[in-house]
């Protein structure tokens, strides 16, 4: 049993209580976890300076890196020329449009008027053919002035969207800390490259940390969520408090780290058990033991 104890240690699993004769208590060992993101380059490019070093505590939005922008800048520069340029492409139509609309509406109030004329003998057929060709023409005037302006606007909104994704990837360059933690792995220096997605540096939350035990079917029923747990660390008399956060809702077999034909064959559920760390005591992948009052 003592030699399974440790090999269950080696790979962060415990399914059963080990020396305990205490039948009410379950005791499991994990491996202790913080959440680690990587935070990314959105923006790719030469990086100008890395604010950062490996083991120095960050908070949240604080500027980690920042990359060249330069080339960025100046893209903007000419979609916002482009922009003064479809603006005043604009207005122009603008004018064109409501002069067509004035024509059209012109030789509309004519028309009807002469058609009733026509209808009481009071005026020409070549006077109503005309003025029906003057009619028709208006409203190709009017409906082309629109289309124009359909065409300048539909531009004037491809280039503020190009303007605006330009101010995004210029300020996504400024690459700031997507949570407050500890930088555990740096993966550039200032004057190399970063490619866009690309990590640039590895950030762990040293403060709330985390393990994953598995429990049997037998004991299950007597752990709940918010349940309290003691966290035990391996080669001291330190204890921390914890409390479960989550226990799977669906069964698995016993993972296949666990050496011993009878554990392999069971079937086991997950348990995360959460527990805060504010004097950095807990390590991220430390070994701990984990005890569970069974209720």
């Amino acid at each position: 049993m003592r030699r399974n104890y440790f090999l269950c240690m080696s790979f962060a699993l415990l399914l059963f209580a080990c020396g305990n004769d205490n039948q009410n208590q379950f005791v499991a060992s994990g491996i202790i976890e913080g959440t680690t993101v990587k935070v990314p380059a959105q923006t790719g490019g030469l990086l100008l300076s890395m604010n950062v070093e490996e083991g120095q505590d960050v908070q949240l939005g604080q500027v980690v890196a920042v990359v060249d922008t330069e080339k960025l800048v100046y893209q903007l520069q000419q979609i916002e020329s482009g922009q003064q340029e479809v603006a005043v492409q604009r207005r122009i139509n603008v004018n064109l449009v409501e002069k067509a609309q004035a024509d059209f509406r012109h030789i509309e109030t004519k028309y009807n008027r002469y058609k009733e004329l026509y209808e009481k003998n009071s005026a020409s057929q070549q006077a109503i053919d005309d003025l029906k060709n003057a009619y028709d023409l208006a409203s190709t005037q009017l409906e082309n002035a629109q289309q124009n302006l359909k065409i300048v606007e539909a531009k004037q909104g491809s280039l503020e969207a190009q303007a605006k994704l330009l101010k995004r990837q210029i300020a996504d360059a400024t690459i700031k800390a997507a949570n407050a933690g500890t930088v555990s792995t740096k993966y550039f220096e200032a004057g190399e490259m970063a490619p866009t997605g690309a990590p640039v540096v590895e950030i762990i939350d040293l403060q709330n940390m985390w393990t994953k035990v598995y429990v049997s079917e037998l004991a299950l029923p007597k752990i709940k969520i918010g349940q309290s747990a003691e966290i035990r660390i391996d080669g001291t008399e330190e204890r921390l408090s914890g409390k479960v956060s989550w226990i799977s809702p669906k069964s698995e077999f016993t993972p296949k780290n666990i050496l011993t034909e009878e554990s392999r064959t069971s079937l086991v559920y997950a348990v995360k058990v959460e527990v805060e760390n504010p004097d950095r005591i807990l390590k991220h992948g430390m070994p701990v033991e984990i005890a569970l009052v069974l209720n």
